[in-house]
């Protein structure tokens, strides 16, 4: 009797993916609506998947498929919350400052910030995250 052990070495990378996948898999909900990239989102369900060999992270609503986008990220001190998405507040207007999953976060994602940091500066910045 012969023992291939290629189905057991595949199983194996298989589950090793599926459970490195799902630690840089993240819901977040966010109770109002917003902007980022000159688009609006809804309030809602979101998932943040941080994929590209750790490099990207794409924000992508559970209702809506064509809501979604895609950025860069970078190396951060994680925070106790899974994933962290941070806004900046003016009036009643929302827009996306920065998503955090684990040790990767996005640049500054609202280039406005700093232009309204300066001349009126933000009315607060807002955050919202899975525990």
């Amino acid at each position: 009797m012969r023992i291939s052990l290629k189905p057991l070495v595949l199983a194996s990378a298989l589950f090793c993916a599926s459970a490195a996948m799902a630690a840089d898999l993240v819901t977040v909900n966010v109770p109002f609506t917003f902007t980022a990239m000159g688009q609006s989102f809804p309030a809602g369900h979101y998932d943040i998947a941080v994929t590209g060999n750790n490099s990207l992270v794409t924000l992508y609503s559970k209702t809506d498929a064509t809501k979604r986008l895609t950025w860069v990220v970078r190396p951060v001190d994680a925070r106790k919350a899974a994933g962290v998405v941070t806004f900046d507040e003016q009036g009643t207007s929302y827009s996306l400052k920065n998503i955090q999953v684990g040790s990767r976060i996005t640049p500054n994602l609202d280039p406005q910030t700093s232009d309204r940091q300066t001349k009126r500066g933000v009315g607060a910045t807002t955050s919202v995250g899975n525990q």
